[in-house]
C-alpha cells in the first residue's frame, strides 16, 4: 500500500505541474502592435485608460477605400475593456469587436479582413481614453497627441466639441473630433474613416 502511495505520487505532481504550464501558456497571447506611421509601431494602451463607463447603442458607418459600411452597434467600454457588437437592420449579429487587455479578437462578415483588430481597438482608445494617457502612452513612441476643445453657442444651449490629433514631426496622420453624441476617426495615412452617433 505504501509503495504504491510512494509511486502514484510523483505521477500526480508531474502531472499538476504540466497542466498549471499549459495553462500559462494559453492565457500569454501576443497581441499585434499598431502601425501608427509606416515605420512607427504602437501597442495598444491597457484596459485601465478608459475611465469612463461607455456603455451604448451606435451607428457605425464607416469608408475603408473604395467600401462603405453601415451597421448598427453596441459599444461597451470600461476598465475590464472593449466589446463591440455590430447588427443589421434586423438586429442579426453582424460583427464582433472585442479586447480584454491580452486577446484582441474580430469577427466581421462587413468589416475588410486586411483590418486586424488592434487598429480599431486603438481607433477606439483614442476616442474615449483620458488626454492625459494617450499623451503619455504615445510620447513613448516619439509621437505627439494633442486635444482642442471648443464651445460652441447653439439655439438649444451649446455644445462642446473635442478634436483631438495624433502626429510625427508635425504631420496629422489621425484626427479623431468628439461632440454632440458624434465621434468622427479619420485616418489620414491609411485612408479610412468612420462615425459613430450615439442613438436618441
Amino acid at each position: 500500500m505504501k509503495k504504491n502511495t510512494l509511486f502514484i505520487l510523483p505521477v500526480i505532481a508531474g502531472t499538476l505541474l504540466a497542466l498549471a504550464s499549459c495553462a500559462s501558456t494559453k492565457t500569454e497571447t501576443k497581441l499585434n502592435k499598431v502601425y501608427v506611421t509606416n515605420t512607427t509601431k504602437v501597442d495598444l494602451l491597457p484596459v485601465s485608460a478608459i475611465t469612463d463607463e461607455i456603455d451604448k447603442y451606435q451607428l457605425f458607418q464607416g469608408t475603408f477605400g473604395d467600401k462603405q459600411m453601415n451597421a448598427q452597434a453596441y459599444v461597451k467600454a470600461n476598465q475590464d475593456g472593449i466589446e463591440v457588437v455590430l447588427m443589421n437592420d434586423f438586429g442579426g449579429e453582424v460583427g464582433t469587436i472585442s479586447y480584454d487587455g491580452v486577446n484582441a479578437t474580430m469577427e466581421s462578415s462587413i468589416i475588410p479582413e486586411k483590418m486586424k483588430p488592434e487598429y480599431i481597438i486603438l481607433d477606439l482608445q483614442n476616442a474615449y481614453a483620458s488626454t492625459e494617457k494617450l499623451k503619455e502612452h504615445y510620447s513613448k513612441y516619439d509621437l505627439e497627441f494633442a486635444e482642442i476643445k471648443t464651445n460652441i453657442t447653439t439655439n438649444n444651449g451649446g455644445i462642446r466639441i473635442a478634436e483631438r490629433a495624433i502626429a510625427k514631426d508635425g504631420k496629422v496622420i489621425e484626427t479623431i473630433t468628439i461632440g454632440n453624441g458624434v465621434i468622427t476617426i479619420t485616418n489620414l495615412l491609411r485612408g479610412y474613416e468612420y462615425r459613430l452617433t450615439t442613438a436618441e
